[in-house]
């Protein structure tokens, strides 16, 4: 495969590359932020060599590769070129019409989650296998909670988890357009030890006249971000008011002083109460009709995933993972959904006679059983369509159980064979995976069979 081909044919159906205001990739797919959506020809990227597919999601032309993303990704970041994002943003800010529409405003959204939380996730989701590695090990008799080796580890696994807000600051930053190192800094004030020992000590903080709610922020989400945007507004203004001799310090100052003790004083408790909130809604809403919202997100999971806009969980994972420090709702309907759509691609493997659909239906079978799921969702359910029908019913049968038992996931990572670590906590916790899985993988195969599987091009041998 010819990584540069692909990125170049890339680039010229989309507009080239002074219609790209931002790019980035997540596993499978690369993300296109442009500045003119209908120049991208769908059509053409997806008659690429090497190109799965291709949608207009939640803001963003999204290129579906498969496990090559990288590959492509660096030599079309290379095509961009180097400081080109931030001079075409600066340029189009100036002439960009306001879309106020519902659809325009979820775009926005969508696309502002993504940009944030998708740099942040290999961090995070090697710090979540690690912890549960680190359970596992415990669970074996291979180290106790109390030994050096599990702290020290712990400490590693942790890290990622607890300093969360570092890493949002940073990918704020680039997302909002501020400087990524004072935003770090703004980050570094609400997990300062200090000030949690002094919120700890039970003392009343009062500060320029007013208090400080006593909060955590460590592992949180929200406060961070909307520091962050309000440091895009003022950082502007202290750039004007700063004269040139001194402006080295003196923007960063105001930017500072300003900014942190609204962060303390108003906006990190709203968004601490905000994250609190969320996730507990989320989890009221599972103990009135928990089965049933995992059993229908279980279903409609691929359609979701198809459009990309499974990136926008991410808020609510994240909310889960820091309160109570595990998630019941999105990772067990995608633990249902990846083995479904595994063992539907499988089932398509043994039953189709097309030689061109059996070479695909293997790999991508194996792949979405780890995980990775848009190869078998593009390369041969949305093809065949009776096998999409197929993987929802054996997801959604799958999904019942996990809402029935509440199956809590302990890391946020793709569920996936290698992954099955991520399930380790509490009680049964495992072994309900377990089972989750199993009813995935037995159920999809005698629904795509009965349903049957008609080939998109026959090719028999």
């Amino acid at each position: 495969m010819n990584y540069e081909n692909i990125a170049k044919s890339i680039l010229e159906c989309v507009g080239g590359k002074d219609n790209i205001s931002n790019a980035l990739h997540c596993s499978t797919r690369i993300r296109l932020e442009l500045h003119n959506a209908s120049d991208a020809n769908l059509e053409k990227i997806k008659e690429i060599h090497g190109v799965m597919g291709a949608v207009n999601s939640g803001g963003q032309c999204q290129v579906i590769i498969g496990n090559d993303v990288s590959f492509v990704f660096n030599k079309l970041t290379t095509l961009i070129g180097h400081g080109h994002r931030e001079d075409i943003e600066t340029e189009k800010a100036a002439t960009e019409k306001l879309d106020l529409s519902l659809k325009g405003l979820f775009d926005k959204f969508a696309a502002l989650v993504t940009g944030i939380f998708q740099p942040i996730i290999p961090a995070i989701a090697a710090s979540g296998m690690l912890k549960a590695l680190l359970l596992l090990s415990v669970s074996m008799g291979l180290t106790t909670k109390t030994s050096q080796f599990y702290l020290v580890t712990s400490f590693i696994a942790d890290a990622a988890f607890y300093f969360l807000p570092l890493l949002l600051a940073f990918s704020c930053a680039q997302k909002f357009k501020t400087n990524p190192f004072v935003s770090v800094a703004l980050a570094g004030v609400l997990v300062h030890p200090k000030l949690i020992a002094l919120m700890g000590s039970g003392t009343p903080i009062e500060y320029i006249g007013m208090n400080i709610p006593s909060v955590s922020y460590a592992s949180s989400v929200l406060p961070i971000i909307f520091t962050i945007w309000l440091m895009s507004y003022i950082e502007p203004l202290a750039d004007k008011v700063s004269p040139g001799a001194v402006k080295i310090f003196m923007k960063p100052l105001l930017v500072l002083v300003i900014v942190a003790p609204i962060a303390l004083i108003i906006l990190g408790p709203m968004g601490t109460y905000m994250g609190q909130g969320l996730s507990s809604g989320v989890f009221w809403i599972q103990s009135k009709v928990g089965w049933l919202a995992v059993a229908l997100l279980s279903i409609f999971m691929p359609l979701i995933v198809m459009f990309g806009m499974h990136k926008v969980f991410y808020p609510i994972i994240f909310a889960a993972m820091a309160s109570p420090g595990y998630e019941t709702l999105i990772h067990s309907a995608m633990l249902s959904s990846n083995m479904a759509q595994g063992a539907g691609a499988l089932a398509v493997w043994y039953l189709t006679k097309d030689v061109q659909l059996k070479q695909n239906a293997l790999p991508s079978g194996i792949s979405a059983l780890f995980g990775i799921t848009e190869p078998a969702l593009y390369g041969v359910h949305l093809k065949l369509k009776r096998s999409l029908l197929g993987c929802m019913v054996g997801a959604g049968c799958a999904g019942i159980y996990a809402g029935v038992v509440t199956l809590k996931a302990y890391a946020p990572v793709g569920p996936g064979l290698a992954s099955l670590p991520m399930w380790i906590g509490e009680g049964d916790n495992f072994y309900h995976a377990l089972i989750t899985l199993a009813i995935s993988v037995i159920v999809t195969p005698i629904a795509v069979y009965f349903i049957g599987v008609d080939s998109p091009v026959e090719n028999k041998q």
